[in-house]
């Protein structure tokens, strides 16, 4: 039964570099396909049930026999087998909807926009009426093609069926570890000590953008107009386009981490037709080739998503290129995420603003406060998106969902969603939960950098030496053993909103 094992092995860096090459030219606007269906039929024992069964069989002898490193490589392969006989089942599937994505046309007035330029403009978008109706535009489309959005959802239930689970959540926890359970908890605890700030905030935030608008219950409020807000349009002349870019590569190189990691990290900047709006970075070979592809924007949300993807690439150019495969490649991903979300709170340092924008002070503070309501908002989303995709991933992706979907978001935002978004707006495998265990990460990451570098730690090259030895360690820890490493507790998702929470009422 080993055999499986070492052939996945054996193959693994590659068929991951190849992935990720896919996944780079597609967002990089080179290729509008994204033909990922041969890539897994290459490799069809990475996506097998019975390589899946050789793993499960690996990692008890491994525990029996007591070799930690051993079991955390047979843990993360057999996570990954898991994710892998999903993406196998919805490969043709992905394949379409890329396809579909790339050639849809929305018609608006006298335009037709693709279904990313329409996406992208929505947030961008000043007039109210018409962002009604780039977001109904979307959002029509996306419910009109629900049968092939949902046959890729269909996926995690056909593999939770092949692998032998109850269902797709006792899967998915089975293969991370991750108390599902407890964390919908933590996030709902989340949700009721934050609402209050929240909605101060968010009838602020609207009434900039427009003084007629009111949150929900008793408002009209949709989620473009809160995503209208969320870009805080008012305080774009201090967050120009062309400045973003310089301030953070600034930044990293006072800090000792070259933008470039001496060669290992590859910035596609260059304007494309195509090219994903938001950036990204993928990992064609750890830590050797990162490409980190930028597309020019301004205003606070891009500011947060250059800082955001460059924690990113620097985490994966520190691993130590000696590590095993499973530990240079693989990981809990609310590691990375935590990493990433690092470096993009520092938009809640006004001193990190005031010294790298130039920002007068008065200019940063209501900077941090905007920016801790942006990082609440998505906080809250997340809280409501992690029950949701238990129930779309147990339950199946019927239109009953969509009224699921919607309640738990005005929940969480006050504000109206389009039901289309229901099978749309979903992390695959349960990313929510990485991404609320980052955020709680994150929240120890920084008390612990505060507490031994202080609070300007981010100038601090002793703190960035401190994060490499944690970057080098690539996949061998988990979020909570990290945690408990780092700050000798356990997370905490509650105490990430309230620190947030703290910052709005300051």
């Amino acid at each position: 039964m080993d055999r499986p094992v070492h052939s996945v092995r054996a193959r693994l860096d590659d068929f991951l570099a190849d992935l990720a090459n896919l996944h780079y030219r597609h967002g990089a606007g080179l290729s509008p396909e994204l033909p990922v269906a041969a890539l897994h039929a290459s490799f069809p024992e990475l996506s097998s049930a019975e390589t899946f069964a050789a793993a499960t069989e690996a990692l008890e002898k491994a525990r029996a026999k007591n070799e930690p490193l051993g079991v955390r490589r047979l843990q993360l392969l057999r996570e990954l087998i898991a994710g892998q006989v999903e993406e196998g089942l919805a490969a043709r599937d992905v394949e379409a909807v890329a396809k579909l994505e790339a050639h849809a046309r929305m018609a608006l007035d006298d335009q037709a926009l693709s279904f990313g330029e329409a996406l992208a403009q929505i947030p961008h978008e000043p007039n109210r009426g018409r962002r009604a109706l780039l977001e109904r535009a979307v959002g029509n489309f996306l419910w009109s093609e629900k049968g092939r959005y949902g046959a890729r959802r269909e996926a995690a239930l056909q593999t939770a069926e092949q692998l032998g689970a109850q269902d797709y959540p006792t899967l998915r926890e089975d293969v991370s570890g991750i108390a599902l359970g407890k964390l919908v908890e933590a996030a709902n605890e989340t949700l009721r000590l934050t609402e209050d700030a929240y909605r101060d905030v968010l009838g602020y935030v609207l009434h900039k953008i427009d003084p007629t608008l009111r949150a929900l219950p008793g408002g009209n409020a949709r989620r473009h107009d809160l995503q209208a807000a969320l870009q805080a349009p008012w305080m774009d002349s201090f967050f120009l386009r062309e400045g973003l870019a310089p301030a953070v590569m600034r930044w990293l190189n006072d800090w000792n981490f070259p933008p470039t990691a001496r060669g290992r990290i590859r910035i596609d900047d260059e304007p494309r037709p195509g090219k994903a709006h938001r950036p990204f970075v993928a990992a064609v070979h750890v830590p050797g080739e990162v490409r980190l592809v930028l597309q020019a924007r301004g205003g606070m949300d891009a500011l947060g998503d250059l800082l955001h993807e460059c924690g990113h690439a620097q985490h994966l150019a520190h691993i130590a290129e000696t590590l095993p495969v499973e530990l240079r490649r693989l990981g809990d991903a609310s590691v990375t995420e935590g990493f990433a979300a690092l470096t993009e709170r520092l938009l809640l340092s006004s001193e990190w603003l005031k010294r790298y924008l130039q920002l007068p002070t008065p200019v940063a503070k209501d900077a941090v406060r905007l920016a801790a309501f942006q990082a609440l908002a998505v906080l809250r989303r997340h809280c409501a998106k992690l029950p949701y995709e238990m129930s779309l991933f147990t339950r199946g992706p019927s239109e009953e969902r969509a009224e699921e979907y919607a309640a738990g978001q005005r929940r969480a935002l006050f504000v109206e969603p389009h039901p289309g978004y229901f099978l749309f707006d979903v992390d695959p495998q349960l990313y929510s939960a990485r991404y609320l265990r980052a955020w709680a990460l994150e929240a120890r990451l920084t008390a612990r950098l505060r507490e031994r570098f202080n609070e300007d730690f981010w100038r601090n090259p002793a703190a960035g030496e401190w994060l490499k030895g944690l970057f080098a360690k690539g996949g061998t820890d988990d979020a909570e053993t990290l945690s408990t490493e780092i700050s000798g507790t356990p997370l905490a998702l509650p105490e990430a909103g309230a620190r947030l929470v703290a910052i709005l009422n300051h």
